[in-house]
């Protein structure tokens, strides 16, 4: 029931985005970070542990888009291409990925990954368990040019049993994540959103 619940919030979320996007020209071949209302940010925060939202920009000679979650363990990849969906593209849309407890006292938690675009949306969910760590830091970069690399990160989940100070993933991580991996080892596990774009 709780699924279906945040399956139909994230529905009515993503149209509530769409009808408030703007003719305005937008630059092609980026990801960013849509500026929400504040009630859009309440139903995010009320129905979700963790959310992101990335809005897409692409030029013609893009015809899909893959989205999926990869899980490093102290900077080694452990699963790749969780919940792995593949869709068409035409101009824009926007990617949503939310977490969700569902039970207290449990360490499952439900990932959402959401891709909605003219065509409508496409949606998986699976349950992850999560062992329960010291502290945990989330984030993505504000904007992202697809052109940069074939296989995007765009948001990470960070979890580490130390009591240190954490910091989240740098831009520099998100632009090039290939030269920049060493950071991962920095955390117990750590949860990354990707994707690909494809001609």
């Amino acid at each position: 029931m709780k699924r279906i619940i945040l399956s139909i919030i994230i529905s009515l979320l993503s149209f509530s985005l769409v009808a408030c996007k703007t003719d305005d020209p937008k630059p092609e071949n980026t990801l960013s970070v849509p500026e929400l209302s504040a009630r859009e940010t309440a139903i995010l925060d009320n129905s979700s542990e963790h959310s992101f939202l990335i809005d897409f920009n692409v030029d013609n000679t893009y015809k899909e888009i893959s989205v999926w979650v990869e899980k490093y363990e102290l900077g080694k990849l452990v699963e790749d291409e969780k919940g792995r969906m593949t869709t068409a593209v035409k101009d824009n849309g926007t990617i949503i990925f939310t977490t969700s407890k569902t039970v207290d006292g449990q360490n499952l938690s439900m990932f959402n990954i959401s891709i909605q675009n003219d065509d409508g949306t496409n949606t998986a969910t699976y349950p992850e368990t999560i062992d329960e760590k010291g502290s945990s830091v989330w984030g993505s970069p504000s904007k992202i040019n697809i052109n940069n690399t074939k296989k995007l990160a765009l948001a990470s989940i960070c979890y580490s049993s130390g009591d240190e100070g954490m910091h989240a993933l740098s831009n520099d991580f998100f632009n090039d994540m290939d030269r920049h991996m060493e950071e991962l080892k920095e955390y117990d596990v750590v949860y990354l959103l990707r994707s690909e774009f494809t001609k």
